[in-house]
């Protein structure tokens, strides 16, 4: 067998397990990032539900749309197929009675819980059991894994070490956004998927302290804090790396905000390990920052899962006491922002080891490094 059909089948074999010990009958799966995770099929579903129904104790079925039959045919798992129409069909066709009749005799259905709400609602006689079984099994990375975010990680960097080197006073955030396609273009070409994301955005200081802000693509580059963000998801599996960096030699306060930033960030790193709790991060971060005056300067938590997303589990917040584990792969990015003046944030994607951590992105970070006077 490839390593693909290896991969594919300890994780439809992991999830059974999981039936097993719940005592589940079936298990369906519509996200359609968990479908990739189990089969790594791309689809869009344009309103056209696509199930993939994981029983404990044989092949798993697909329940799709006739549109998608002839696109949904590999080889590396064994699994059953069946259609239904569209979106809307002849009485008996229509895909929420395909389901129910397809649970009959069966009780205690798991389903994933972030399944749209319309799927139990249209199907009410079956036993639905919410569950979040591929949620946890996606946040332990095996090695295949690991190995695709580390490529995406190494792609990420190559592209934030290029723009630091390429900005300059003139430089517009259009001309950085386009930076990926020239200067690692055929890694991105090589990793291609459906799901693919690329995007490189600078964000000059009259946004950056907003970070989900869009800035105007014709904005420059300005004295800073700028904000690099390289958001990368090449063949199904992401990675992130940023760096806060300066036109010109920083103001005496931007300088303390930025050793701020940074102090947070190594808080941060010396907690990563196995068996530290994920709202423990965020709780000796927050403390920092607290000390030194910054709470209302804070908008966010310091991390989360990285793997088929960006942001996935596990959340690195008060309230998520999931327990560190070796081979998770998280964010680094503990945060301060300042209206009329700028964001601070370094992102780093980073994986749990057995002793502690290790850095998957690498690029500058000292404000030595980060101040590119052109």
């Amino acid at each position: 067998m490839s390593i693909l059909s290896d991969e594919i089948n300890n994780r439809i074999q992991n999830c059974q397990r999981f039936l097993q010990e719940k005592e589940l009958s079936a298990y369906a799966v519509t996200d359609v990032e968990d479908i990739w995770y189990l089969t790594n099929i791309d689809y869009s579903p344009e309103q056209r539900p696509f199930f993939l129904i994981i029983y404990p104790d044989k092949k798993p079925l697909m329940l799709v749309p006739k549109l998608e039959e002839s696109h949904i045919d590999v080889d590396y798992f064994d699994y059953d197929i069946q259609t239904y129409f569209d979106v809307t069909s002849e009485v008996g066709q229509n895909w929420y009675e395909v389901v129910t009749k397809k649970f009959d005799g069966l009780d205690k259905i798991g389903i994933e819980s972030n399944a749209l709400l319309e799927i139990t609602a249209k199907a009410p006689t079956v036993d639905w059991q919410p569950n979040d079984i591929i949620k946890k099994l996606r946040e332990i990375k095996s090695a295949y894994e690991i190995d695709k975010i580390s490529t995406t990680a190494r792609v990420c960097s190559r592209v934030v070490r290029a723009t630091l080197g390429q900005v300059n006073n003139d430089s517009k955030v259009i001309d950085l956004y386009n930076l990926p396609f020239k200067v690692v273009g055929k890694e991105i070409a090589d990793n291609f998927s459906l799901t693919n994301r690329v995007t490189n955005g600078v964000w000059p200081s009259t946004y950056s302290f907003m970070p989900h802000s869009i800035p105007d693509m014709a904005a420059t580059v300005d004295h800073g804090p700028n904000v690099n963000v390289a958001v990368f998801r090449l063949a199904g599996y992401a990675a992130e790396c940023e760096r806060t960096f300066f036109m010109e030699k920083p103001t005496k306060e931007e300088e303390l905000h930025f050793n701020q930033m940074m102090t947070a960030r190594n808080i941060m790193l010396d907690m990563l390990r196995p068996g530290v709790k994920a709202s423990e991060v965020e709780t000796k971060v927050r403390d920092y920052l607290i000390d030194q005056h910054l709470t209302a300067n804070i908008l966010h938590r310091p991390g989360h899962g990285i793997g088929l997303n960006n942001h996935e589990e596990p959340t690195l917040s008060l309230g998520n006491d999931t327990v560190l584990k070796e081979n998770m792969v998280v964010s680094v990015e503990p945060a301060i922002y300042f209206e009329g003046q700028g964001g601070y944030r370094h992102s780093d994607t980073v994986l749990i080891t057995k002793d502690g951590y290790k850095l998957l992105t690498n690029a500058p970070v000292t404000l030595e490094e980060l101040t590119v006077e052109n």
